[in-house]
């Protein structure tokens, strides 16, 4: 609840100043006056307007500093001291106040707000500046930007907040208004969004993703317990390795993680696509001591294999191809596929793609992340790389990189992760 939202209060909703009739925490919705007849509207929907008396007195126990709480300590014992005296009154107030730093009209001041609200805190001195979660606009800049971000900003064509903050200067200024700052109308964006209206600008299951908790987080206990394995697009344009053939296209790279050690256990990367032909090569990969020398040409040691004992993989039909399946059942591999639209349960594999590919931007023949940032760049024409040196530099990524780099999550490399796990399979 937002500290400064009372019984009693005013409040703005979309905009309109409103009285704060009744305030149900346990379903968080708010009983409003809007018109004539009450409305029920969320919490969520109502903007505090504090009033300056509330500004001044109010302050929070928990930002108070000792030099502060001591303060107010003191002038409560001079005040009480003064309520108590039977004597001669001002000439004790005058030597109360003076010996607590205070003007003789300031001292009586306190004591007034002592004899109402008989509370220490009632003796702090006015905090500068505005409650945090309260509003400095007037009541019809705050309805031109609640019912333009309501009309404008919650749609499909997903508006940018310069767009926006156009719009809102345009209406400002036909209605004589002044118009308010970029970083005002941020924090109101912020402050608003709620499902059913970000779904409209973002669709449904970006909403999801942004309003709910996203179970299935992926967890293992041993190396080859779990392993991901999924495909993507190089960004980078590579050379067919034959001199005769004049192919250039970004080539497939299929490639499959181990969730416990986050060591890439197997690559294979080719102009095909995905296929259950990729998927055999790769988990052959998986599971085989690798020959680098022979095969890549890559003088660095790839020690991580053997036979996982479950592949975690999207929905893709090479996937579900009765190859795939019945290939992993022969050798005692349980498949098992992530939830349709559900992207968070594969994870691992997700962030390592990002990781690898992502590094792709820095070679020759680069595709970047989207038309945007490749702008007029000749990716096909600047392609200096055969898919063969390609696959070496990838592998090099591998090994020489990304292995030995202290992994986020582990808080090791996962090569050191993985000579660990080892160690202690062999130690039992």
């Amino acid at each position: 609840m937002l500290p400064s939202l009372r019984v009693g209060k005013t409040a703005l909703y979309r905009g309109i100043a409103v009285e704060v009739l009744e305030l149900d925490g346990e379903n968080s919705v708010i009983r409003v006056a809007k018109g004539i007849a009450p409305t029920v509207v969320k919490e969520s929907e109502l903007l505090p307007v504090v009033d300056a008396a509330t500004l001044l007195r109010d302050n929070q126990l928990e930002h108070l500093t000792d030099e502060a709480w001591d303060k107010a300590e003191a002038r409560a014992q001079a005040v009480r001291a003064y309520l108590a005296f039977g004597g001669e009154k001002k000439p004790f107030a005058g030597k109360l106040a003076k010996k607590i730093n205070l003007k003789y009209r300031q001292f009586m001041r306190i004591v007034r707000a002592y004899e109402q609200h008989e509370s220490v805190m009632a003796l702090m001195p006015a905090a500068r500046g505005r409650k945090p979660g309260t509003h400095a606009l007037s009541a019809e800049v705050e309805r031109v930007v609640d019912e333009t971000v309501q009309e404008y900003w919650y749609q499909p064509e997903r508006p940018t907040v310069s767009a926006l903050m156009r719009r809102i200067e345009t209406v400002c200024l036909q209605q004589e208004l002044s118009p308010p700052s970029r970083k005002t109308v941020e924090r109101r964006l912020a402050a608003s969004q709620e499902r059913a209206l970000q779904a409209k600008r973002d669709g449904g299951k970006r909403a999801r993703y942004q309003f709910e908790a996203m179970p299935g987080h992926a967890t293992a206990t041993a190396p080859l317990e779990r392993v991901e394995i999924d495909h993507t697009l190089a960004d980078t344009m590579v050379c067919s390795d034959d001199p005769q053939c004049d192919y250039v296209a970004r080539p497939w790279i299929t490639i499959a993680i181990d969730v416990f050690t986050r060591c890439v256990l197997g690559i294979y990367i080719s102009f095909d696509a995905p296929s259950a032909l990729s998927n055999a090569l790769c988990m052959t990969h998986v599971v085989l001591p690798k020959d680098l020398e022979a095969r890549f040409g890559v003088p660095l040691e790839w020690p991580m294999h053997g036979l996982p004992q479950t592949v975690v993989t999207d929905n893709g039909k090479d996937f579900q191809s009765k190859a795939f399946v019945r290939g992993c059942v022969e050798h005692n591999i349980e498949p098992r596929y992530r939830p349709v639209g559900s992207p968070h349960y594969g994870g691992t594999i997700e962030r390592l793609i990002g990781t690898l590919v992502g590094r792709c931007h820095l070679l020759p023949g680069t595709t970047k992340r989207n038309v945007v940032a490749r702008g007029d760049y000749d990716s096909a024409g600047k392609a200096a790389m055969t898919l063969s040196k390609f696959r070496m530099w990838f592998v090099e990524q591998i090994l020489g990189d990304y292995h030995l780099i202290e992994h986020r999550k582990l808080r090791i490399p996962p090569a050191v992760a993985w000579a660990r796990a080892m160690e202690v399979s062999h130690a039992r």
